[in-house]
């Protein structure tokens, strides 16, 4: 049986390790002087139904600043994993409570980055580890309603060691909401890509909606092999 595992809520020490992006007048980031806020008070989160239904595993990562009253704004998702986790991430961390960082001994605004990692465990040794949709203009995008794994793609937990390979798959969601026009992007394994194939096979989906009529959109879906870590 498939069981949710706890939600781990972790607040980064500081933005990423590449060229920062300016911040607004009176905002810094932690480090010369300026303390990192630290979480004080957070709501847990928990899946969306999509995501339970496709066992999604993955860490969804924000950039937020905490007020000089330690109350977050400006969230901003840097690295997405779809089906609702995203939604369900931000409406979480919009209601944590912080001990803001000091300056010079006064509470100030600090840019932070902020991971919601959302982990399942059991079921098959797949998962689905991101979803994009690209629908187009005025079209709402496909809801997921079945995700089967087929049985045999199911391995004991005590050899699984980590995600042991990856595959992105490409295809339309169909206005009967079906899959069809398949296309492995990538992959790490090509080995990897008939099981994949025939996973997504066998999903179902409520067609995405545009004037009131079922229509097609593309979409990739990612999955990784292996004991979530």
């Amino acid at each position: 049986m498939l069981l949710p595992a706890a939600v781990v809520l972790v607040c980064a020490s500081a933005f990423a390790q590449q060229a920062p992006a300016p911040l607004p007048e009176g905002v810094y980031r932690a480090g010369n002087g300026v303390t990192q806020p630290s979480v004080i008070r957070k709501t847990e989160v928990d899946f969306s139904e999509e995501a339970r239904i496709a066992k999604m595993s993955g860490t969804v990562l924000m950039s937020v600043i905490v007020g000089d009253d330690g109350k977050v704004r400006d969230v901003r998702v840097d690295r997405s994993l779809g089906l609702g986790l995203d939604e369900r991430a931000i409406e979480a961390v919009r209601t944590w409570q912080f001990k803001p960082g000091i300056k010079d001994g006064m509470p100030v605004a600090v840019a932070v980055n902020v991971e919601v990692n959302f982990r399942l465990q059991g079921g098959s040794r797949w998962f689905l580890s991101r979803a994009v949709f690209n629908s187009p203009e005025g079209t709402t995008r496909p809801f997921l309603l079945q995700a089967p794994y087929p049985p045999d793609m199911n391995t004991p937990a005590d050899i699984n060691n980590g995600p042991n390979g990856s595959v992105a798959i490409s295809l339309d969601v169909e206005p009967d909401g079906i899959p069809a026009n398949l296309h492995i992007e990538k992959s790490s394994n090509t080995a990897l890509e008939s099981e994949v194939i025939r996973i997504v096979r066998g999903w179902q989906f409520r067609p995405g909606m545009k004037d009131g009529q079922p229509v097609p959109v593309r979409c990739t879906l990612e999955f990784a092999e292996g004991k979530v870590p």
